[in-house]
Protein backbone atom coordinates (compact mmCIF):
# COMPACT_ATOMS: atom_id res chain seq x y z
CA UNK A 1 0.00 0.00 0.00
CA UNK A 2 3.11 2.27 0.01
CA UNK A 3 3.41 4.79 -2.25
CA UNK A 4 0.06 3.88 -3.26
CA UNK A 5 -1.95 7.22 -4.70
CA UNK A 6 -5.32 8.12 -2.67
CA UNK A 7 -8.13 9.72 -4.50
CA UNK A 8 -10.46 11.57 -2.55
CA UNK A 9 -13.93 12.25 -3.31
CA UNK A 10 -17.59 11.95 -2.11
CA UNK A 11 -17.36 8.65 -3.64
CA UNK A 12 -14.66 7.61 -1.22
CA UNK A 13 -15.33 9.36 1.90
CA UNK A 14 -17.21 7.37 3.99
CA UNK A 15 -18.03 10.42 6.81
CA UNK A 16 -20.98 8.60 8.18
CA UNK A 17 -18.65 5.83 9.34
CA UNK A 18 -16.47 8.44 10.76
CA UNK A 19 -19.31 9.34 12.76
CA UNK A 20 -20.21 6.51 14.34
CA UNK A 21 -16.55 5.53 15.12
CA UNK A 22 -16.92 9.54 16.92
CA UNK A 23 -20.20 8.36 18.80
CA UNK A 24 -19.02 4.73 19.71
CA UNK A 25 -15.82 6.47 21.42
CA UNK A 26 -16.85 9.59 22.76
CA UNK A 27 -13.73 11.48 21.09
CA UNK A 28 -13.52 13.29 17.85
CA UNK A 29 -10.64 12.40 15.26
CA UNK A 30 -10.88 15.97 13.95
CA UNK A 31 -9.17 17.25 16.86
CA UNK A 32 -6.00 15.22 15.71
CA UNK A 33 -3.61 17.87 13.87
CA UNK A 34 -1.53 14.70 13.07
CA UNK A 35 1.77 15.73 15.73
CA UNK A 36 3.01 12.23 15.64
CA UNK A 37 2.98 11.74 19.62
CA UNK A 38 0.78 9.04 19.73
CA UNK A 39 2.47 7.04 17.23
CA UNK A 40 5.93 7.65 18.53
CA UNK A 41 5.08 6.43 22.55
CA UNK A 42 3.10 3.36 20.82
CA UNK A 43 4.76 0.04 21.97
CA UNK A 44 3.08 -2.16 19.73
CA UNK A 45 3.72 0.63 16.39
CA UNK A 46 6.45 -1.81 15.22
CA UNK A 47 3.87 -4.32 14.56
CA UNK A 48 1.58 -2.39 12.90
CA UNK A 49 1.21 -1.33 8.79
CA UNK A 50 -0.70 1.65 9.53
CA UNK A 51 0.98 3.69 13.05
CA UNK A 52 -1.88 4.87 15.00
CA UNK A 53 -1.66 8.63 13.61
CA UNK A 54 -2.15 7.16 10.13
CA UNK A 55 -5.08 5.08 11.27
CA UNK A 56 -6.45 8.86 12.73
CA UNK A 57 -5.66 10.81 9.19
CA UNK A 58 -7.55 7.44 7.20
CA UNK A 59 -10.45 8.19 9.51
CA UNK A 60 -10.18 12.12 8.92
CA UNK A 61 -10.06 11.23 4.97
CA UNK A 62 -13.09 8.77 5.50
CA UNK A 63 -11.06 6.28 3.93
CA UNK A 64 -12.05 3.55 6.66
CA UNK A 65 -11.70 0.27 3.97
CA UNK A 66 -8.36 0.89 4.57
CA UNK A 67 -8.34 0.95 8.44
CA UNK A 68 -10.39 -1.95 8.68
CA UNK A 69 -8.67 -4.13 6.10
CA UNK A 70 -5.41 -4.17 7.84
CA UNK A 71 -3.83 -5.20 10.93
CA UNK A 72 -3.04 -2.35 12.81
CA UNK A 73 -6.33 -1.92 15.42
CA UNK A 74 -5.87 -5.70 16.22
CA UNK A 75 -2.34 -5.04 17.36
CA UNK A 76 -3.54 -2.15 19.92
CA UNK A 77 -2.81 -3.20 23.17
CA UNK A 78 -5.07 -0.54 24.26
CA UNK A 79 -2.70 0.48 26.80
CA UNK A 80 -3.52 4.22 26.25
CA UNK A 81 -0.28 5.61 26.06
CA UNK A 82 -1.27 7.13 22.74
CA UNK A 83 -4.41 8.87 24.63
CA UNK A 84 -2.22 9.70 27.28
CA UNK A 85 0.72 11.62 25.33
CA UNK A 86 -1.84 13.45 22.42
CA UNK A 87 -2.08 17.38 23.34
CA UNK A 88 -5.27 17.51 22.20
CA UNK A 89 -6.70 15.14 23.93
CA UNK A 90 -8.03 12.46 21.39
CA UNK A 91 -9.05 9.36 23.29
CA UNK A 92 -7.09 6.63 20.41
CA UNK A 93 -7.11 4.31 22.64
CA UNK A 94 -11.40 4.15 22.61
CA UNK A 95 -11.35 4.77 18.75
CA UNK A 96 -9.29 2.05 18.15
CA UNK A 97 -11.92 -0.02 20.25
CA UNK A 98 -14.34 1.52 18.39
CA UNK A 99 -12.88 0.45 15.24
CA UNK A 100 -12.60 -3.14 16.44
CA UNK A 101 -16.27 -2.96 17.05
CA UNK A 102 -17.15 -2.06 13.72
CA UNK A 103 -14.95 -4.86 11.97
CA UNK A 104 -16.31 -7.25 14.25
CA UNK A 105 -20.08 -6.11 13.36
CA UNK A 106 -19.29 -5.67 9.67
CA UNK A 107 -18.08 -9.81 9.66
CA UNK A 108 -16.43 -9.25 6.53
CA UNK A 109 -12.73 -10.58 5.45
CA UNK A 110 -9.94 -9.39 7.96
CA UNK A 111 -6.20 -9.88 7.94
CA UNK A 112 -6.58 -10.64 11.69
CA UNK A 113 -10.53 -12.99 11.46
CA UNK A 114 -8.35 -15.62 13.92
CA UNK A 115 -7.99 -12.64 16.47
CA UNK A 116 -11.82 -12.21 15.54
CA UNK A 117 -12.37 -15.74 16.38
CA UNK A 118 -10.51 -15.77 19.57
CA UNK A 119 -12.46 -12.98 21.07
CA UNK A 120 -15.85 -14.79 20.54
CA UNK A 121 -14.50 -18.16 22.22
CA UNK A 122 -13.05 -16.17 24.90
CA UNK A 123 -16.66 -14.41 25.62
CA UNK A 124 -18.31 -17.87 24.80
CA UNK A 125 -16.07 -19.44 27.67
CA UNK A 126 -16.91 -16.25 30.19
CA UNK A 127 -20.73 -16.49 29.47
CA UNK A 128 -20.96 -20.57 29.69
CA UNK A 129 -18.54 -20.89 32.40
CA UNK A 130 -18.11 -17.74 34.75
CA UNK A 131 -14.21 -17.38 34.28
CA UNK A 132 -11.64 -18.40 31.58
CA UNK A 133 -11.55 -22.22 30.74
CA UNK A 134 -7.94 -22.60 28.86
CA UNK A 135 -8.17 -26.49 27.77
CA UNK A 136 -11.63 -25.55 25.93
CA UNK A 137 -10.84 -22.12 24.81
CA UNK A 138 -7.53 -23.73 22.80
CA UNK A 139 -9.04 -27.07 22.09
CA UNK A 140 -12.40 -25.21 19.78
CA UNK A 141 -9.70 -22.48 18.84
CA UNK A 142 -7.49 -24.79 17.11
CA UNK A 143 -10.49 -27.05 15.67
CA UNK A 144 -12.29 -23.60 14.27
CA UNK A 145 -9.12 -22.20 12.86
CA UNK A 146 -8.17 -25.47 11.79
CA UNK A 147 -4.91 -25.80 13.27
CA UNK A 148 -5.95 -29.06 14.85
CA UNK A 149 -2.44 -30.00 16.15
CA UNK A 150 -1.14 -26.97 17.34
CA UNK A 151 -0.27 -26.74 20.81
CA UNK A 152 -0.42 -30.38 20.80
CA UNK A 153 2.11 -31.07 22.71
CA UNK A 154 2.49 -28.13 25.06
CA UNK A 155 -1.04 -29.33 26.67
CA UNK A 156 0.28 -31.97 28.60
CA UNK A 157 3.44 -30.09 29.80
CA UNK A 158 1.14 -27.72 31.22
CA UNK A 159 -1.26 -30.09 32.99
CA UNK A 160 1.41 -31.98 34.74
CA UNK A 161 2.92 -28.61 35.89
CA UNK A 162 -0.51 -27.21 37.68
CA UNK A 163 -0.94 -24.71 34.63
CA UNK A 164 -3.84 -26.16 33.11
CA UNK A 165 -7.18 -27.74 34.55
CA UNK A 166 -8.50 -30.96 32.38
CA UNK A 167 -12.45 -30.16 33.62
CA UNK A 168 -13.55 -26.88 34.41
CA UNK A 169 -16.29 -26.04 37.31
CA UNK A 170 -18.66 -23.34 36.93
CA UNK A 171 -18.22 -20.10 38.94
CA UNK A 172 -20.86 -20.04 41.72
CA UNK A 173 -21.94 -16.66 40.31
CA UNK A 174 -22.71 -17.57 36.94
CA UNK A 175 -26.51 -15.77 37.50
CA UNK A 176 -24.80 -12.79 37.99
CA UNK A 177 -22.36 -12.57 34.87
CA UNK A 178 -25.51 -13.60 32.61
CA UNK A 179 -27.32 -10.56 34.29
CA UNK A 180 -24.32 -8.67 33.01
CA UNK A 181 -24.12 -10.17 29.25
CA UNK A 182 -28.37 -9.36 29.49
CA UNK A 183 -27.95 -5.73 30.40
CA UNK A 184 -24.69 -5.25 27.80
CA UNK A 185 -27.32 -7.04 25.08
CA UNK A 186 -30.45 -4.59 26.32
CA UNK A 187 -28.17 -1.87 25.61
CA UNK A 188 -27.18 -2.72 22.69
CA UNK A 189 -30.12 -3.25 21.16
CA UNK A 190 -31.34 0.64 22.46
CA UNK A 191 -27.44 2.14 20.92
CA UNK A 192 -26.57 2.87 23.67
CA UNK A 193 -23.09 0.45 23.96
CA UNK A 194 -21.15 -0.35 21.58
Amino acid sequence: MKHSTMRLSTETMNLGFVRKVEALSGSSVRRCFQCGKCSAGCPMRSFMEHPPNRIVRFLQLGQYERVLAGRSIWYCASCETCTTRCPNKVDLAAIMDALRKCSWDAKGPSKESLVQLANRLFIENIRTYGRQYEMRLAAVFNVKSGQFLKDLMLGPKLITKGKLRMFHRKNRNIAEIENIFARIEALRKKGEAP
